[in-house]
């Protein structure tokens, strides 16, 4: 039986700063359980408590806003956080404004399901809400946009860096594939979502050079790739940094690389 309260952070990770007081909660949870939920708050990003917390607050309705306006404060346009009945009515909106310029496609229309939607909403079907927000998924917090924005940065720089070299890959005789984006696993529930996340930031032009990989490719991996690309972070964030404040190259070393490479688990057996 473990005790953990609500200033614990999750194992490997340190708390982030909290922008509210809390108060603190000790609960107690059975080994296994601490450390699923563990795993859990660590795919995440966040602390053992704020996932806890964030969990409660869904289970118990509650909209968890850590953007949004308070008395006396300013809406937080960088980081707003969205209701999925919020989401759903912003959606509409854009459809409407498609829809009045003629440019509404044919995917995004069909008359039998919008009179159901009218007939369930104005008899109060509540059995049948759902249906409402059919296409309104889980979203990405955050953290995990910002994953994923890391990860292309990573791959960007670590490119680069081996293109600047002489010789290229050749020069650090190592086979190219360990220092390149390989898409996420499809079949795993963050990277997944991580993956699709991934599809639309290259398609409208950002990271581009992952074209090849995400919408050619498909960007889907066999196996699961966070583990690794979060090894790889974890040696190329410092790394990086020293060379952006020293400001005299902006490329990693020779030796730079092999650290960040080293970290890659070597899958020849």
């Amino acid at each position: 039986m473990t005790h953990v309260s609500a200033d614990r952070p999750a194992q490997g990770y340190l708390p982030r700063e909290e922008a509210c007081m809390v108060t603190t909660v000790t609960i107690r949870l059975d080994d296994e359980l601490r450390d699923r939920i563990a795993e859990a708050a660590r795919l995440h990003d966040v602390t053992l408590s704020r996932y806890i917390r964030d969990r409660l607050a869904e289970n118990m309705q509650f909209e968890v806003r850590e953007g949004a306006v308070r008395e006396g404060s300013d809406l937080d346009v960088d980081n707003p956080d969205l209701s999925p009945f919020e989401r759903r009515m912003l959606v509409q909106a854009h459809r409407l404004i498609l829809a009045a310029k003629g440019d509404l496609g044919e995917a995004y229309y069909n008359k039998d399901d919008e009179v159901q939607a009218i007939q369930i909403l104005e008899s109060g079907f509540v059995g049948d809400y759902p249906a409402e927000f059919a296409g309104i998924v889980t979203p990405m917090s955050h953290p995990e946009c910002e994953l994923v924005w890391d990860i292309f940065d990573m791959f960007r720089v670590i490119g680069a860096s081996a293109r600047a070299l002489d010789g290229g890959w050749q020069h650090l005789g190592v086979d190219e594939r360990y220092g390149t984006f390989r898409g996420f696993d499809g079949n795993h529930p963050l990277e997944s979502r991580m993956l699709g996340y991934a599809r639309y930031l290259v398609k409208h032009d950002r990271w581009t050079e992952q074209a090849a990989v995400v919408l050619a490719e498909g960007g889907v991996s066999p196996t699961e790739m966070l583990p690794t690309y979060r090894s790889m972070l974890r040696a190329f964030k410092p790394l990086w940094s020293q060379v952006v404040r020293d400001g005299t190259r902006w490329h990693l070393s020779e030796e730079q690389i092999r650290q960040v490479l080293e970290t890659v688990p070597d899958e020849r057996g």
